[in-house]
């Protein structure tokens, strides 16, 4: 007996569907002379959440439990595999470390998908002016919205499982990377912490506020379709994890190619309400714009109006969270002030899946919408999944300058370390190595004659600073001698080279100061077979201002070409220049 997904908009429950292009080969003859075809179609993918009647996740289901239909007609299952967060790996303790030192060796993942948190201030944030009527208290709501927003995310990863995988993005002025994928809790929390405020409102008028109102919602459009777009070459689910106050409705068609592009790049959204527990306020704006004032203090039948207004507008706000997670398969979260253990919710339904393949009648993107129908030949269980596509084209959509999404560390290209030392790509561990981070007692100013500042800082920054204090700081690496590669001379001479990098950027990710060293070690045989005993010890200087700051470390082994990044938040104070983020 085959038993039907239950209900489309079952908040307890995980689904995702998304197609990409995949290669099948024709038939062919054994004579050599015959050339080969090759015919390229879509491959569509299927996340599918399974639960027992209590919500528990089922594990351990095959291909064989499984019939898949689109449109009506059912199609053969391509691939089968099953992924999970309940591993060995997900439980193992992270590394200890001596403080302020850190490592670049990165913790087992603990699921296959990954975690993207979206901090939106834009749609959390756009008041009218605190001048106008009822402005000072929506400004004052807005901004407890965004602080809760953060301080929730930064409880959230603080205890997040370990090898638990993060990105962290930021939407107001524009769409940025905040943290680009890694597993450190203090790095994620660091980044998080550096999204400002950002009331960006301040309507003069009415009819001002309803035009900001519109120029936002396009503006969250195009910054999903890019996420989804450069999302969409990497293989695997990911968990949008969206910290908004409600969702903006989109027409028809803009709905169609967003839903389309986020099935391709297998993205699954789970809208969190930051406003926690809702109570009417005080004072608030309808969808048209006009404004309610002293609710609590009117005399029926206007009181009972304002409240019925008031949870129509947060009811219609609550269905567009529920429509965005029901058409990618996540789930919509509201009504709880406990946002982190709604972002716990949500990582682990995202991370409980099974995950399957056809290949589909038609291979065009067409924008035509099909329908999917999954069914599991085993009793009692729920399965949730998306169940409808749009056939949209994601290369369509023009990549975003400085979203940085990649989720693999890049190479070194020719012995350049210019694209893994960029600020908030995942962490390189081909060289695996330690770095203990202190506070010099020497002290400099940018005025100070030429060679004396240790580091390129950056001209602009220094003439912004005039002379001000920099804060030296002292880089200590602990790198394994075994996998430095050496090459052997004629002469018996064993010839290694590294170059170790520091690049450090501010909150806006703009590069502050760097600094590079390339380190030839010549050793004679018998120096050689000491030095591979131990770890290579070697130290570096850098001159710092006050500030918040994201330090870039790299390992180049300039034989092999392989390459070992870091990035740590240092925050440098005026009193004493120490570090004050670490594990």
């Amino acid at each position: 007996m085959r038993f039907r997904k239950t209900t489309r908009a079952a908040l307890n429950l995980i689904a995702l569907f998304a197609f990409s292009r995949a290669p099948i080969p024709a038939q062919t003859t054994d004579q050599s002379s015959v050339p080969t075809i090759k015919v390229t179609s879509r491959e569509t993918v299927v996340d599918v959440t399974v639960t027992d009647a209590k919500g528990n996740f089922v594990h351990g289901l095959q291909q064989s439990d499984f019939a898949v239909k689109e449109d009506g007609k059912e199609q053969p299952i391509r691939s089968f595999e099953e992924f999970g967060s309940s591993t060995p790996a997900a439980t193992q303790a992270p590394l200890k470390l001596p403080p302020n030192t850190y490592s670049n060796q990165q913790p087992p993942s603990a699921s296959s998908a990954i975690n993207i948190l979206l901090l939106d201030f834009v749609n959390t944030a756009s008041v009218p002016s605190a001048d106008l009527e009822g402005g000072g208290d929506a400004l004052g709501r807005a901004m407890a919205s965004q602080v809760a927003a953060k301080r929730e995310a930064m409880k959230y990863v603080a205890n997040m499982p370990s090898g638990t995988r993060v990105i962290v993005l930021g939407l107001s002025k524009s769409l940025r990377t905040l943290q680009g994928l890694t597993s450190d809790p203090a790095l994620l929390s660091a980044a998080i912490n550096s999204m400002e405020i950002s009331p960006v409102g301040n309507a003069s008028n009415y009819r001002l506020f309803l035009s900001q109102k519109d120029q936002r919602t396009r503006m969250t459009h195009t910054a999903i379709n890019q996420i989804a777009a450069d999302l969409s070459g990497i293989k695997g689910k990911k968990n949008l994890i969206w910290f908004t106050v409600g969702m903006p409705w989109l027409n028809s068609f803009s709905l169609r190619m967003t839903y389309g592009l986020l099935a391709q790049a297998q993205i699954a959204v789970y809208p969190i309400d930051v406003r926690g527990v809702i109570s009417v306020p005080d004072a608030f704006f309808t969808r048209i714009g006009q404004s309610y004032q002293n609710v609590h203090e009117m005399p029926d039948p206007g009181h009972s109006n304002a409240i019925r207004e008031y949870q129509m507008l947060t009811g219609e706000e609550q269905l567009a969270m529920e429509e965005w997670a029901e058409a990618t398969g996540g789930a919509a979260y509201y009504n709880s002030n406990d946002l982190a253990s709604l972002i716990a919710k949500a990582v682990d339904k995202g991370a409980n899946y099974y995950t399957l393949s056809y290949v589909p009648p038609g291979s065009e993107y067409d924008g035509r919408h099909h329908t999917i129908k999954l069914e599991a030949d085993q009793p009692g269980l729920h399965l949730t999944y998306r169940d409808e596509y749009y056939a949209e084209d994601s290369s369509k959509v023009k990549p975003t300058v400085g979203l940085t999404l990649a989720t693999t560390a890049p190479d070194a290209i020719n012995g350049d370390m210019k694209a893994a030392m960029s600020r908030a790509m995942p962490t390189s561990q081909q060289i695996l190595f330690d770095v203990g981070v202190e506070s010099s007692t020497e002290v400099v100013k940018t005025t100070d004659p030429q060679g004396t500042i240790l580091g390129t800082l950056d001209p602009v920054v220094k003439v912004k600073l005039k002379d001000k204090p920099l804060f030296r700081y002292d880089f200590n690496y602990a790198i394994p001698a075994r996998q430095i590669t050496f090459t052997n001379s004629a002469n018996g001479t064993h010839n290694g080279s590294l170059e170790l990098d520091i690049a450090v950027y501010d909150a806006d990710a703009k590069l502050v100061t760097g600094l590079s060293q390339t380190v030839k070690m010549p050793l004679s045989d018998d120096k050689y077979r000491q030095f591979i005993q131990g770890p290579f010890r070697i130290s570096q200087q850098i001159d710092l201002p006050a500030g918040q700051f994201f330090v870039r470390i790299g390992v180049l082994d300039r034989t092999s070409n392989k390459v070992g990044t870091l990035e740590i938040p240092l925050t440098v104070t005026k009193a004493s220049g120490v570090v004050t983020a670490g594990r």
